[in-house]
């Protein structure tokens, strides 16, 4: 039974990590047509609707009202066919993407009927803190609760016998009063390539483990960060470090594809961030080789003709690539309108048709399970690069693929993520 995901990649425009869940119109195994109202989120702003973009039967739920979920998340499936009886996943049971949602789920329960609404941060130092959220004012739009709201809250009631300080001096007590749980809300990291965005991850995400959670950002100067482009990769990775620690994301297992991976190992070199293990997929920074006309190709192409023929240059076989995915990718960027932003990126990032920075060093320093995945058919980053992984580093060359597994082969490469994930105990 094939599947399709539910997701919001924006909401009205509107920079954000996360949407709230407040209502789904349907239930899991209930039929839906294309263009009917599926579910409603809301965002600091506003509500927005999502509606189904076929006609199928709604299968899985995978974040619960009242359950934050990270903008690009999905959010449930569509099934082609009807789920036979007990097989669409009952919604209690679904384990949901976001690690900062399955962590604060309880928070809802203490609201006595009444739904705040707060950043992913303020809602994990709140539920760390024991503080019902329902009994903070927020100064964010719309009342959003903000962190420091939290600490507000925490500093007026420290004068109580008992009292806690700090919403920080919370969260060490917290993870340490449940070790059974810490693996499950460590969040995997899903970072796209140069020309993409994180919806490249979505035939993926569902494919993936129950129990493994899920963050998937967007590149400086790609899909919603479209206006803020980055120089060099070092900008890439403190921007993302930025937006991380902004989330409340301390510690990550790190998956990155092409320019991603370059990106996850100057993430992991800039040390802000506890990185539990790494998996590449045609990581750049590995050999000064690349395709500088596919590179050139992709930020210059104006027409779904010009940008077809360069799109098939990525895979093995371009009967791999969906119909329609280059006019959707054409109205993406028509969209964002980061075109200006993805060739003055190619120029600083690839000088001269050349990898300008160089990041062996970093895969050779890691200290934790890694995995490095290419395809033989490779016409972007060739695949010899795969040989200057260390000794410790698990190689995978795939045949019949080219430079993006997680479109031709998006089952091996959601298997794949999760043997590292698991390896780490």
């Amino acid at each position: 039974m094939a599947t399709h995901p539910i997701s919001i990649d924006s909401a009205g425009g509107e920079y954000m990590e996360a949407v709230l869940v407040v209502a789904w119109a349907a239930k899991p195994g209930d039929p839906v047509k294309a263009g009917d109202l599926i579910v409603t989120v809301e965002t600091a702003k506003a509500a927005t609707e999502i509606e189904a973009d076929r006609d199928g039967w709604l299968a899985d739920i995978f974040f619960t009202e009242g359950q934050e979920a990270p903008v690009g998340a999905v959010l449930g499936t569509i099934a082609d066919e009807k789920p036979a009886v007990g097989q669409a996943a009952p919604v209690a049971t679904i384990a949901a993407a976001d690690p900062l949602a399955a962590a604060n789920a309880s928070s809802f329960v203490r609201q006595s009927g009444a739904r705040a609404i707060a950043s992913p941060l303020a809602r994990r130092l709140a539920a760390a803190a024991g503080l019902d959220l329902s009994t903070v004012a927020g100064s964010g739009p719309r009342g959003r609760i903000k962190k420091r709201d939290i600490d507000a809250a925490l500093a007026a009631r420290s004068d109580a016998p008992g009292g806690i300080l700090t919403a920080q001096a919370a969260c060490p007590a917290s993870l340490a009063a449940a070790p059974a749980t810490a693996r499950q809300t460590v969040p995997t990291l899903l970072i796209h390539g140069f020309g993409a965005d994180r919806s490249v991850w979505r035939q993926v995400v569902p494919l993936l483990e129950p129990g493994i959670a899920t963050i998937s950002l967007d590149l400086p100067g790609h899909g919603a960060e479209a206006a803020r482009p980055a120089k060099d990769i070092e900008e890439i990775a403190f921007t993302l470090s930025d937006r991380l620690e902004a989330m409340g994301v301390q510690d990550a297992h790190l998956v990155g594809h092409s320019l991603g991976g370059a990106a996850a190992l100057a993430l992991a070199r800039f040390g802000r961030l506890t990185v539990r293990s790494v998996t590449l997929f045609a990581p750049g920074g590995l050999g000064p080789e690349i395709n500088a006309g596919f590179i050139g190709g992709l930020a210059r192409a104006t027409s779904v003709q010009a940008l077809e023929r360069w799109l098939a240059v990525m895979v093995g076989d371009p009967a791999a690539l969906p119909a329609g995915y280059a006019q959707a990718a054409l109205r993406q960027i028509d969209r964002t309108g980061n075109r200006g932003a993805l060739a003055a990126m190619a120029e600083t990032l690839f000088p001269d048709g050349t990898q300008g920075f160089d990041l062996t060093t970093a895969l050779a320093e890691l200290g934790v399970p890694t995995r490095l995945v290419w395809g033989k058919l490779d016409r972007v980053i060739p695949a010899a690069h795969a040989a200057r992984a260390p000794a410790f580093a698990a190689v995978h060359l795939l045949d019949g693929i080219g430079h993006v597994p997680q479109i031709e082969a998006p089952a091996l490469t959601a298997r794949l993520i999760a043997e590292t994930v698991r390896s780490c105990g």
